[in-house]
Parts: structure tokens; sequence; C-alpha cells
């Protein structure tokens, strides 16, 4: 179900355009266009429809000046996001019956928080602090954005209220997060949490109607580690949120990233690792196109803010 006010746009990107240095909002002309690819290739050329607006203000018209995209830049900034909420283990695992699995889920979701300072985007390196090297994993994800503050609300209610939906990599050191039953620490360094490349509408028609079906991939490598389904979730969108929403305020521009497919790093034999001069490329269907970041360690670099993986 879909806000009452549909978005004048079905996608968007934010962007430093070349004309100007200016930083803008905007739909990509190319409608079969993966963002993320292009920018990662430097071609083709991106070019955007500019958007006046800041999606979080409301329904705005696509103003019909175009840019072109020199800096690919997350959808959202930290200064604009109240709150970031993460589901643990909320995916159907290999092996296992999905009703079974569903039956016999948590009460509740499995939720932590993320740290604002964990927020980054395309192309923007993950960079390994000594005391997570060789423990680093990488989690795609289909992140929920709100477009209004709701608490107390139905699942209805819930659906209205979002946004628009992007992908985030859920970077986690394994050893430092299981080494205590809260997770957090392992989950918070620096830029741990890329979003992007794009906002996908959930009230366009041309956006994502059903969150509950959207396919996502990891690639480490160019090698296929995560094919998974969103619908495979143990906790659904509007269930999640409308579970999370109880005696709780969830603020307009909130995330809420919904879990990760099986194929993680840690869970495989031998396990995989994130290291030094890898390339990550995560990918959602319905437009969400691919988010892809460079892999360093700390101290390597570090000057070089903008990391671009040939593909």
């Amino acid at each position: 179900m879909t806000s009452s006010t549909a978005t004048s746009w079905w996608r968007l990107i934010r962007f430093v355009a070349r004309e100007d240095g200016q930083t803008y909002f905007g739909q990509p002309l190319d409608d079969t266009l993966d963002v993320g690819v292009a920018y990662a290739n430097a071609s083709p050329l991106i070019k955007a429809n500019v958007l006046y607006a800041h999606p979080l203000s409301g329904p705005a018209p696509l103003s019909g000046v175009i840019k072109t995209v020199s800096t690919l830049l997350p959808p959202l900034l930290p200064s604009e996001v109240p709150t970031i909420r993460a589901l643990g283990a909320n995916f159907v695992q290999p092996g296992q019956n999905a009703f079974d699995a569903i039956k016999k889920r948590p009460t509740i979701p499995i939720l932590f928080y993320k740290p604002l300072s964990t927020l980054s985007g395309p192309g923007r390196d993950i960079v390994l602090p000594k005391c997570a090297e060789g423990e680093s994993d990488y989690e795609v994800e289909l992140v929920v954005v709100l477009g209004q503050t709701i608490k107390d609300a139905t699942p209805e209610e819930c659906m209205k209220a979002i946004l628009g939906y992007t992908l985030s990599n859920d970077v986690s050191a394994r050893v430092r997060m299981f080494a205590v039953p809260q997770w957090g620490l392992g989950k918070s360094f620096d830029g741990w949490l890329p979003i992007g490349p794009c906002l996908v509408s959930a009230s366009n028609a041309r956006g994502i109607q059903n969150p509950d079906s959207v396919h996502l991939t990891t690639k480490l490598n160019n090698r296929v580690m995560q094919d998974g389904n969103t619908s495979e979730m143990l906790w659904k969108t509007a269930e999640t949120l409308a579970e999370l929403s109880k005696g709780t305020t969830l603020e307009q521009g909130s995330l809420v990233s919904m879990g990760t497919p099986p194929g993680e790093g840690f869970k495989r034999n031998p396990k995989v690792w994130l290291k030094d001069g890898d390339t990550v490329q995560l990918w959602g269907s319905g437009g969400l196109g691919s988010l892809i970041n460079g892999v360093r360690n700390e101290g390597k670099g570090d000057k070089v803010p903008v990391f671009k993986a040939k593909l």
C-alpha cells in the first residue's frame, strides 16, 4: 500500500554536478541505467533531471533542468537521519522450511542501532580499523526510509509513512560482534553503513510497490556471495515498522535496515573476510541498482576520500 500523495520522481540520486559544483537531488534520465555501475566505471555519463527540493520536504515537481554527475553522494546525510535501526537474523536460512522458520521466529524483531557516523555512500572506501582486520564481513540489506513520523502505528499506517527504499551494507566485525550479547561495537565503526546509490519511491507507480519482494545480491571481487529475496524475511516490512513504533516515535528521515539474506562470509567454510583491496558490489531490484565500495586497511590512503572501483 502506498501513500495517498505520490512523488513526482520514482528514483532519486544525490550528487555534485559537473556544471557548477553544487549539490542536487535528481532523477536519472536513463531509466535502465545502473547508476552505481556507471559511476564506478566513470562511464557512461550520468545525467539527472533536478529536483529543487529535499525529498523529505514533501512532493515537488521535477524541474526539467538537466545536470551531470561529478560525485555521487548517499541519498541522505547523517545530519538528516535521526536514527538508524537495523534488524538481525531476519532471513530464512539454508535448509530451513520457510513456514517453520517464520513460526519459530523471535516474538519481536532482533534490533540494534548503528551510530550516524557509520553512514557512508557510493564509491567510498570501507575502512578496516586494525582491531577489525581479519574478521570484517559484508551484508546486503534493504533500507526503509521514513517520510513521516509515526508512533503506535498500524501496519497500514506504517506503509503510508514510507518515503522510499535504498540499499545498505551493514559491515560487521564478527569476532568483536559475538564477543558479547550486544552486537553494537562490532557494527559501529566509521563508514560501516554505506547506503545508496538510489532512493526508490514507495508511492510512485514506477517505484517499489512491495518491499517484501526485492531481489538482493552481493558480489565480492565479482564473485557472487549472497543471492536472496526479501520475501524470505522472517519479519516483513509493515509488521516490523508497526512493532518498532509501539510506544516509540519513529521520526521522519529514520532508516530501518531490514536484515541480510544468507551467504555472509562468517558462515562460509573457509570463512571469507573483507580485506585490503577488495571491491564489494551490492545490488537490488526495482531500480535500486548497485552500491559499490572499495575496502582498505586503516592508514592506507586516508587522505583520499573517494574510491572508484572498476568492474
